[in-house]
């Protein structure tokens, strides 16, 4: 088994550490009279409760009521506008095997080291990625607020949580009931529809706090961007040439088969969508009326949690929510190399040939997804003494995921009917509705990922220091994780056209204990340290410490650093995933010539993408300092500095990769490999996941609050929230690159948020900023200029700057009505030539100016 750096016997003497000094505490307590206990809440990153003051961790509080005003309808939407996302993040995409995930990426570490919470607890895997968590896995109406810890916190919360950790907040404590519909129109189709219905009761002996929501953020397409340019695929109706493997005698497609100067099938392009380069030598298609840019994703969610007191110290807590997710997915009809033989009535070539097909007359490609995931959380808390409490939890969750996907392509069928001419392929559209439903096929997928847990935390304070009451906690938590990813069988062999993939399935257990201590050296001086040992039964040991301070020189003013290790566990795919069949294209001197084509031809090979059982963890090691100033009673000002490092770089080697490696003599993971037969061409290549290089990040956030108080004219509110990336680089064989200000890399996000109360009237005016990002392209040019004169960007400068509104009146019979916008003007994405949607997604969106109306009803 693999261990971190950091052994488990270190782990075991602070365990021990702990446990003794609270024996001695015991004592102390039961004869000291003075120990008090004071009013503490819950902070994300701790697992002791302590006062609401600027602590040691930088944390950024999303309330209720500025979730509100965004004019977001889900945590997705939320939390992907916040600066810390970097980078931006994977959002809902029609033709992407995860087309219903929404995923965030704090620091720009990716979805798989940010940590997502639900009160504490850690949301599910999603399924369909087999790595990070789904925001859209909640319904927003059951959020009271999102704290986003914006920093490293395995010592806390164990495996993931490198980039840092985001914790959504349900709501409780909530008397009454509200209801809240909201109606919105964008620009370029993903209009939006939501509505929710929350009610709470509170008593004496404890509170329930239930609700309902529904919300449906309607499909996009190509076809409604005005700046995207029509498509020109070749996979259209042409001939192409039969490149023969002389030692296996396999074929595989080559070059475009020319006859009289035309490798277009005869009478094969005249179809809609269907048109010839001027010289008419060959077909093209264009494939953005029919493709969707983002999917339809449609959630209903109910949630309930609430707390019984079972005497004065002992009290029993219920936490859940269920979601049911469904998607749909639109994109061009399969395109798929189909052999031919020379004899065959499709074939006017005289030879042996491969027509470059595009299956128009099946339809466009259809894809659902439905996802149902659950989680039910329920526990006892109490209080042993005046100064000790235990928390006893179990923890079930699950999502689950079926997909279908329709109009795809059964290649054996299809090279039957090519072959004998019952398909016809020079006019497709011609072809008989009984032609088209034998060739056609349906694809499923059925995924899900189980969670069960145990987590028992101890929390007393050990004895009196000149600063307050020293509080240590222990924990312990036990996890098992299965995981599923089934393929239907036609997919897996390779045979369905459109669709690829094979299956992977496993399971683990995590067995974790954790010990965190307060030491409050003086009034304005403290330390908190925090350790924790997680055994995984597949890979192995990981131990995660931390060590925090806080000290404030003078009452307005506190300084915080901290630095802690942490850790990524693999994948569950990655460690088990079956070996999956790819038709990777690929370059490849050797095998291009024994075919008889130029060295540079770009050819399809078989890959298999294999799991690699071997992965290591990644460890990482983060810093953090930084400093919180109330300037005056209107002025809050904090700037915090952050670093990591990421070793052991969890990394895919595509097919390329492996092959070029190969051929240098540079490392690759024993796993991965080239198979060449005695001509040298290539037989199989074997790709897949490894442990090498380094990630080193920093950067500084800086917050800026101002509250004004204008007498009759109401009240002022002003934040500035940003984040400046310093360096962004990723060490290995290759080298070590800076990515920041590159295609993708902006150096900085910020937001400014200004909010005007007055009487029964507010109106929300939010500034979103994102530093200048170059298209795709421009990066290989030596200058801007350069990239603007040949056509490959239009502009070089400036931040990409967009306006949400909103104007809201409290009515008399407890109501509110909001009238607002997302980007209220119009603004388009940066243009980027190198995406068919023409924008880089991950950052922007082309919905253009979203203007919404919602109405909330208090009883």
């Amino acid at each position: 088994m693999n261990s971190h750096p950091i052994s488990a016997s270190r782990t075991a003497l602070a365990l021990a550490l702990g446990l003794c000094l609270y024996g001695a505490a015991a004592h102390a307590q039961d004869t000291d009279g003075d120990a008090t206990t004071l009013d503490r809440i819950e902070v994300t990153g701790s697992r002791i409760k302590r006062a609401d003051i600027e602590g040691a961790l930088p944390i950024t509080t999303i309330s209720r009521e500025e979730i509100e005003l965004s004019g977001r309808s889900t945590v997705a939407d939320v939390l992907q506008s916040a600066t810390f996302n970097s980078f931006g993040s994977f959002v809902p995409s029609s033709g992407s095997s995860a087309q219903s995930f929404s995923g965030l990426s704090l620091r720009g570490l990716g979805e798989g080291r940010t940590l997502i919470l639900i009160n504490g607890r850690r949301v599910p895997v999603s399924p369909v990625t087999g790595e990070g968590q789904d925001l859209n896995s909640l319904p927003l109406a059951a959020v009271e607020r999102i704290e986003i810890l914006s920093d490293g916190a395995s010592a806390i919360y164990g495996a993931d949580a490198i980039g840092g950790v985001v914790n959504i907040i349900t709501r409780k404590d909530f008397e009454g009931v509200q209801v809240s519909a909201e109606i919105g129109q964008s620009e370029r189709g993903g209009s939006v529809e939501s509505g929710s219905a929350t009610f709470g009761l509170t008593h004496d002996r404890g509170y329930l706090t239930a609700g309902v929501s529904y919300s449906n953020r309607g499909i996009t397409y190509w076809r409604d961007y005005p700046w995207v340019q029509p498509g020109a695929s070749t996979y259209s109706n042409n001939y192409v040439r039969v490149a023969t493997n002389p030692e296996t005698g396999e074929r595989v497609p080559g070059a475009y088969l020319y006859t009289n100067g035309s490798a277009v099938v005869p009478g094969g392009c005249s179809g809609d969508g269907f048109y010839t380069n001027a010289s008419g030598s060959l077909c093209y298609y264009d494939f953005v009326p029919d493709g969707a840019d983002t999917a339809s994703v449609n959630i209903k969610g109910a949630f309930a949690r609430g707390e019984y007191q079972l005497s004065d110290d002992w009290s029993l807590y219920m936490d859940s929510y269920y979601t049911k997710k469904d998607s749909m997915g639109v994109y061009a009809p399969v395109p798929e190399f189909i052999f031919v033989p020379a004899g065959s009535p499709n074939n006017t070539t005289g030879q042996d040939a491969y027509i470059k097909h595009r299956f128009d007359a099946l339809g466009n490609r259809i894809t659902y997804q439905y996802e149902d995931t659950y989680d039910l959380a329920a526990g006892l808390r109490g209080q042993l003494n005046d100064t000790t409490t235990l928390e006893v939890g179990v923890r079930n969750t699950q999502s689950k995921v079926m997909e279908a996907g329709y109009n795809y392509v059964n290649i054996p069928v299809a090279e039957k009917y090519f072959a004998d001419g019952t398909y016809n392929a020079f006019c497709p559209s011609c072809n008989a509705q009984e032609v088209l439903d034998a060739i056609r096929t349906t694809t499923g997928r059925n995924t899900f990922f189980k969670q069960q847990e145990f987590n028992a935390l101890l929390s007393a304070d050990l004895f009196r220091m000149a600063g307050g009451a020293s509080a240590l906690a222990l924990g312990a938590e036990y996890r098992q994780e299965d995981y599923q990813d089934i393929y239907d069988q036609q997919s897996a062999a390779g045979n369905v056209g459109g669709s690829s993939g094979n299956s992977a399935w496993g399971d683990r257990t995590v067995s974790s204990v954790f010990a965190e201590w307060n030491l409050p050296f003086l009034g304005n001086l403290e330390a908190d340290l925090a350790v924790r040992y997680d055994h995984y039964s597949d890979f192995g040991d990981a131990t995660s410490p931390k060590l925090s301070l806080r000290y404030q020189p003078i009452d307005t003013v506190t300084l915080r650093a901290s630095y802690g290790e942490g850790f990524r566990a693999p994948t569950l795919q990655a460690l088990n995933q079956q070996p999956a069949f790819s038709a990777d294209s690929v370059t490849d001197a050797p095998t291009a010539l024994a075919y008889g084509l130029p060295a540079s031809t770009s050819l399809q090979i078989n890959a298999y993408h294999v799991a690699n059982p071997n992965l290591k963890p990644e460890t990482s090691e983060q810093f953090s300092a930084g400093v919180a100033w109330d300037a005056t009673d209107w002025l809050n000002l904090t700037l915090d500095y952050y670093k990591t490092r990421i070793d052991d770089q969890i990394k895919w080697y595509s097919s390329q990769t492996v092959i070029d490696r190969t051929n240098e003599g540079q490392y690759l993971p024993d796993h991965l490999y080239v198979v060449r037969n005695e001509d040298g061409s290539i037989q199989a290549v074997y790709a897949g996941y490894g442990n090498e290089g380094q990630v080193n990040t920093d950067g500084l956030d800086l917050n800026v609050r101002a509250r004004f108080d204008l007498a009759e004219w109401g009240r002022l509110s002003s934040e500035l929230q940003g984040s400046w990336v310093h360096s962004y680089k990723i060490k290995d064989i290759d080298g070590d690159d800076e990515y920041v200000g590159t295609h993708g890399y902006p150096e900085w996000r910020a937001v400014v948020r200004n909010r005007w109360d007055i009487g029964d009237f507010s109106l929300a005016w939010n500034i979103n900023l994102t530093a200048y990002n170059p298209a795709y392209y421009v990066e290989y040019y030596d200058s801007c200029a350069e990239a603007v004169e040949a056509g490959d960007a239009d502009r070089c400068s400036g931040a990409y700057v967009t306006h949400d509104v909103q104007f809201a009146y409290k009515t008399p019979w407890n109501g509110q009505v909001a009238i607002g916008a997302v980007n209220v003007t119009n603004k388009d994405p940066v243009y980027d030539p190198a995406y068919t949607e023409g924008f880089y997604d991950y950052l922007y969106n082309g919905y253009g100016r979203q203007v919404y109306l919602r109405y909330t009803q208090n009883f």
